[in-house]
């Protein structure tokens, strides 16, 4: 029995499998955050980004850093400004004060600026290096606590509240004036994340009906659920899967309660088997790089949502990501 397991190569395979686990343990001895001064890798320029605005509306905070590469390459390669919207500050009160702090360590990381909502609409903004308050905001006032509870069933019991909350994302909307927004797709399984898309393009209709003509390009994001029929796969060198690493490392609360930032690689491979053919097409052959997110595009006209061209498409390293290649390769 023995000598046939060697024979079919049982042996190799299992200490492959070792190494694996043991790749995957290694992590746990890397220090968790935030931390003490900020973080901010070579990778990320020192200088403010001047390119156009795009938006990541994040459910939780950890979110923009575990499937928000797509506006980290935006933001790289094309000098895209960033901010990242902390819908809800997760459902825990008492831990607010915590995943703030977290939050705009990791966002410090990855170059994006912050904003942290408020029911109230006293909303702040934070820039990638010190704080400062969006317009309206007062300083030494209560902190923002985000927009939660954010689900449907809220959206349902008290729909007065739901308005509200569409009301104040559109507001910040308004102030930035984004042309790409990113939001889970509708049914990522979490209700806090499928609460958020729904949100989200009720704000973004809104804030269309007051900005005449524009077009926004919608990038629905996954995690929890995989979405049906997506039609973008974006590769993921290792420099940018470790500026993510580093980020969520940051939110150490958060991944002490649940590591995903160990399994965060595993992840993001089977991402490229899946995607070489959900994406691009079944038999297709599989990608040559190691790992990858996976996206779905559309575009917001209005009260419209705009078709993409039919077909996938995959971002290469090799090819610079920015919202003109998007619109190029579909609208």
């Amino acid at each position: 029995m023995a000598s046939q397991s060697a024979a079919n190569g049982f042996p190799e395979w299992l200490a492959y499998l070792g190494r694996v686990v043991d790749a995957v343990d290694s992590g746990k001895s890397i220090s968790l955050g935030p931390s003490p001064k900020p973080l901010l890798p070579p990778m990320v320029a020192a200088s403010p980004a001047k390119g156009p605005k795009v938006l990541y509306c994040a459910p939780h905070p950890d979110d923009e850093t575990l499937s928000g590469v797509l506006a980290l390459r935006l933001s790289l390669e094309s000098g895209a400004r960033v901010t990242n919207i902390a819908v809800t500050l997760g459902s825990g009160a008492a831990q607010h004060e915590r995943r703030r702090r977290e939050v705009a360590s990791a966002c410090r990381v990855l170059g994006f600026d912050l904003v942290i909502p408020d029911v109230s609409g006293k909303h702040r903004r934070f820039s990638r290096t010190e704080a400062e308050p969006l317009a309206g905001a007062e300083v030494g006032s209560e902190p923002p606590a985000g927009l939660g509870p954010i689900n449907l069933a809220a959206r349902q019991a008290d729909p007065q509240g739901w308005a509200l909350r569409v009301q104040r994302l559109a507001e910040i909307f308004d102030q930035e004036q984004p042309e790409a927004i990113l939001t889970p797709h509708g049914d990522d399984f979490n209700t806090t994340h499928i609460g958020t898309h729904y949100l989200v393009t009720e704000a973004l209709e809104l804030h269309l009906s007051r900005r005449a003509g524009a077009t926004v390009i919608l990038v629905e994001t996954e995690f929890w659920r995989e979405m049906a029929e997506p039609n973008l796969m974006v590769a993921v060198t290792p420099e940018l899967a470790a500026i993510q690493l580093v980020a969520a490392a940051e939110h150490g609360g958060e991944m002490m309660r649940n590591p995903y930032h160990l399994l965060h690689p595993c992840r993001l491979m089977d991402n490229v088997r899946r995607g070489s053919e959900v994406v691009g097409g079944q038999g297709a052959a599989a990608q040559p790089f190691t790992f990858a997110e996976i996206y779905r595009v559309g575009f917001r006209r209005g009260r419209e949502a705009v078709k993409p061209k039919p077909g996938g498409r995959m971002l290469p390293p090799s090819e610079n990501a920015s919202l003109d290649w998007l619109r190029q390769q579909f609208a």
